[in-house]
């Protein structure tokens, strides 16, 4: 027989650090750090004493992977903070000025057999044999099979350490060669809700936590991590993962449970292939309550560990970024998405008014201002919304989500359509899988009239959330405001078939129908919108919401498309707000009232209308685009009228 495999472990000080699966330990404990970071300390321990030049360590590192010379300052920046100092005040890691490092303390070489079986509780791209499979107790079955036969003979004890040589090889070489071949192929993932065994005051940790980790993963530019939107309907679903995972069009997924037993958080988590359901990695955290914050370092890292992604400097450290060290106002933050994610009247009032909550918590909380800024967006101009946003930027100039939710202030809101589109451009190269930035940045190319454009944004961002109907509708929008109305219902229809009571589909459906002639299909749309499912579900500026179906139908059959329309303008003149004179405009140029629609725009662009942005675009308004006074209005927006 061969010799039993050994694995070596380089030990300094409180910390262990494992070769084999390139982890470090601290007393036991799993230290979150990146995949990089343990590379780069297992080179400097083994040249230890010895001075190691930056250009060495990189290739070592690296190898031929073109990365700048910051990466290696942020990752050492990274690796000094975790492992502190020893109790000499010295540090671990020496820095050589314009050289290199050195590794200065002392370290001791443990050589252990791997057995056997070898089961864990926690891995790091490999499976729980112990959880998933139950081989140790199937493998003990068998041998207890053997050994309580009335003949115990040498075959049988032969037979039972044949069976456990050939199960610990299976499981050693199985786990050095698991995480490329089990990985490979994934390039798209969606993070469940976690499964809450036991709900407490934190209704929705499970979704928090999902969150957090979906806006960590986002930041990789490898692979495509499905939004929280995407998987909010899943939060207490009956449905498998696998099932979930083919809906939301993704090579893996990743679920678990959490479960809050008094002073202490315990995760288990395991990322899934969805083509097979085999498992790709799995873990089980446990940590106090206080350091809830440190599992999702640690989550992530082991997932970005599981699918052997080789990371820049600036993923690896917005991979582990903490944005508040407070644990009520994060909780807080991420009810409020539950409900900002909602997109109706009821979910963005309660979203404000958690966001607030999580703001009083931790004043410097940058994401708690971002998420009030988003909830106020869709409303008229208002002095909280822009001393919210500017409070986020300053707190974190850098954070992608600030620099979209500034780039809809500035195109939308003040029609700064240049400083809007740098502003999205950097949200962008930031963190390109932030899917909103790309939604946003569709929406003002539309506006421009740069509709090619527009259309290769919104599909970039659909191939981020291919499932969210708010992506498909807005698609289809822009294709309507190309003329296309083909491809415009094409679009605004598979919203549909993803959410059937989707407000925005049916909108845009009823204005496609305004202009194509299909005068009953578009009254059936906003009949659509007057049931209790279609006015409900999100933001609305119709106000054939708060009316009954059977009216619109019933003038139009006895008046024709003019009667009905100009009851559409009746309906307008009672929207509060300057978005009546918007609804006022579009109705007077249906019906060809070309001085009634521009008097109404005029008080639209006087008034501050949010629906404003839109009047370049907008189809309906092309009769006015010779007029005098609509060029002016667009001029006075910083549009460039049509040529």
């Amino acid at each position: 027989m061969s010799t039993p495999p050994t694995k070596l472990f380089y030990e300094f000080g409180t910390f262990r650090l494992d070769t084999e699966k390139l982890r470090l330990l601290r007393n036991g404990e799993i230290v979150a750090l990146t995949p990089k970071a343990v590379e780069i300390l297992r080179v400097l321990i083994e040249h230890r004493g010895q001075l190691v030049e930056r250009q060495d360590l990189m290739n070592s590192v690296w190898g031929k992977v073109a990365v700048e010379d910051g990466n290696l300052t942020v990752t050492i920046s990274m690796l000094r903070k975790a492992l502190g100092e020893d109790i000499n005040g010295r540090r671990f890691v020496e820095t050589v000025p314009r050289l290199g490092y050195k590794f200065v303390a002392e370290v001791s070489e443990t050589f252990e057999t791997v057995p056997a079986l070898v089961i864990e509780r926690q891995t790091v791209g490999r499976v729980v044999v112990e959880e998933e499979f139950g081989l140790r107790s199937n493998f003990n079955r068998v041998v207890s099979r053997l050994f309580s036969s009335r003949r115990k003979t040498a075959t049988a004890i032969g037979l039972a350490l044949v069976l456990a040589l050939s199960i610990g090889a299976f499981i050693y070489f199985s786990r050095s060669n698991s995480v490329g071949r089990q990985s490979a192929g994934v390039k798209s993932i969606a993070v469940l809700p976690f499964k809450q065994i036991t709900v407490g005051d934190n209704a929705h940790q499970g979704l928090g936590l999902a969150d957090i980790l979906i806006t960590r993963l986002s930041n990789l530019k490898q692979i495509n991590v499905r939004p929280t939107s995407a998987v909010l309907p899943f939060e207490n679903t009956q449905e498998s993962s696998a099932t979930i995972g083919q809906r939301l069009l993704v090579d893996a997924v990743l679920e678990g449970s959490i479960l809050q037993v008094n002073d202490q958080v315990r995760v288990t988590a395991r990322l899934i292939r969805v083509s097979d359901q085999s498992p790709i990695w799995a873990g089980h955290f446990v940590k106090p309550s206080q350091n809830e914050l440190q599992l999702q370092d640690e989550i992530a890292l082991q997932v970005v560990n599981a699918l052997a992604l080789n990371l820049s400097g600036a993923e690896e450290k917005a991979l582990t970024k903490r944005y508040t060290q407070n644990r009520d106002a994060y909780q807080l933050y991420i009810n409020g998405r539950y409900h900002w994610n909602k997109r109706n009247d009821e979910g963005l009032a309660e979203a404000q008014r958690l966001f607030r909550n999580a703001i009083e918590k931790d004043p410097n909380f940058a994401l708690a201002y971002v998420g009030l800024a988003d909830s106020l967006l869709f409303m008229q101009d208002s002095a909280e919304l822009h001393s919210g946003l500017a409070k986020a930027v300053e707190l974190d100039p850098g954070m992608a989500e600030a620099l979209a939710t500034r780039g809809f202030v500035l195109g939308v809101h003040e029609w700064r359509w240049n400083e809007a589109e740098q502003e999205f451009r950097k949200s962008i190269e930031i963190n390109p899988g932030y899917a909103t930035a790309h939604h946003w940045y569709a929406i003002l190319l539309g506006i421009e009239g740069r509709n090619e454009e527009a259309k290769d944004e919104m599909r970039r961002a659909l191939e981020i959330d291919p499932m969210s109907p708010n992506f498909l509708a807005d698609l289809g929008q822009v294709h309507y405001f190309n003329r296309e109305y083909d491809k415009a219902k094409e679009f605004c229809n598979n919203a549909l078939a993803v959410y059937p009571d989707f407000t925005y589909a049916h909108e845009y459906l009823y204005a496609i129908y305004m202009q194509t002639g299909e005068y009953e299909s578009g009254i059936d749309e906003l009949v659509r919108l007057t049931s209790p499912a279609g006015s409900k579900d999100t933001i609305s500026l119709e106000p054939a919401r708060h009316h009954k179906g059977d009216q619109y139908r019933g003038i139009y059959r006895m008046g024709g498309i003019r009667k009905f329309l100009e009851f559409r303008l009746v309906q307008s003149s009672q929207i509060a707000g300057p978005n009546r004179y918007f609804g006022e405009a579009y109705n007077h140029a249906l019906l060809g009232n070309k001085k009634e629609a521009l008097d109404s725009l005029e008080s639209a662009f006087e008034q501050g209308s949010f629906m404003m942005a839109w009047a370049k675009a907008e189809p309906a308004f092309d009769s006015l685009r010779s007029e005098r006074r609509f060029r002016e209005i667009l001029q006075k927006m910083n549009l460039p009228p049509d040529q």
